[in-house]
């Protein structure tokens, strides 16, 4: 089941109200799950691709629930702050589009992994262009990766490196735990979520958005593993 994002109310006249799931308390969390309305608070994601965003000691990741994803172009805008936008090419006509707040100058890469296995973008190269004087003031945008741009590219080699580094952590963090893919994927969600929880803690992996989609990411590479 999708994590839901919003409780919204229906009245007799048809007009409603809604409010942010976060917002909503644990009694009230728990009346939906047993209603079939909500999945329980530690779960697996079961998303089609996930996006890993990479910083200096800090990874968080992203679900992203479409059969085909690639990035299109990251950048920072600059006025009073760093806002960084992740833009990625999906099924939709319409691009998926990510705000990153969180030092975006800093992210030094993203990797994206799905069932046909892991991409990774190198954000080291960044272009300044300036885009002119706006009614909030002027705009700066750092680009530090553009599609479109084929001199700014990744090299294969490094792709490759990049996710198979990403890969081997994880082979790593179960040997650590003396534990094998299989024997990890025969346990109940409930087990595996333990095991993936400790994995994410040793990689300095965290949920964007839900840390379901980390232990989504975590059992899409034991699976791969285990093939």
């Amino acid at each position: 089941m999708n994590e839901p994002r919003r409780l919204v109310v229906e009245y007799e006249d048809g007009s409603t109200k809604g409010v942010d799931i976060s917002r909503v308390g644990d009694k009230c969390r728990s009346a939906l799950v047993e209603l079939g309305l909500c999945p329980p608070a530690g779960f697996v994601a079961a998303s089609k691709n996930y996006v890993v965003l990479q910083w200096a000691g800090w990874q968080e990741v992203l679900g992203l629930d479409a059969e085909k994803v690639e990035l299109l172009r990251y950048y920072i805008i600059r006025r009073i702050e760093d806002l960084g936008r992740l833009s990625f090419q999906s099924d939709d006509e319409i691009p998926e589009l990510f705000t990153v707040r969180r030092r975006p100058r800093e992210l030094k890469g993203i990797l994206v992994a799905g069932p046909e296995g892991m991409r990774a973008y190198d954000f080291s190269s960044e272009t300044e262009r300036w885009e002119g004087i706006f009614e909030t003031g002027g705009k700066i945008e750092y680009v530090k990766y553009d599609k479109a741009d084929r001199t700014r590219q990744d090299g294969l080699g490094e792709e490759t490196q990049g996710a198979s580094s990403f890969r081997t952590a994880i082979g790593n963090e179960l040997a650590r735990l003396c534990m094998n893919p299989n024997e990890v994927l025969a346990q109940d969600e409930g087990k595996r979520i333990e095991v993936y929880g400790q994995i994410a803690k040793g990689m300095g992996l965290r949920g964007g958005e839900r840390q379901a989609d980390v232990y989504g990411l975590i059992e899409l590479l034991v699976k791969q593993l285990a093939s």
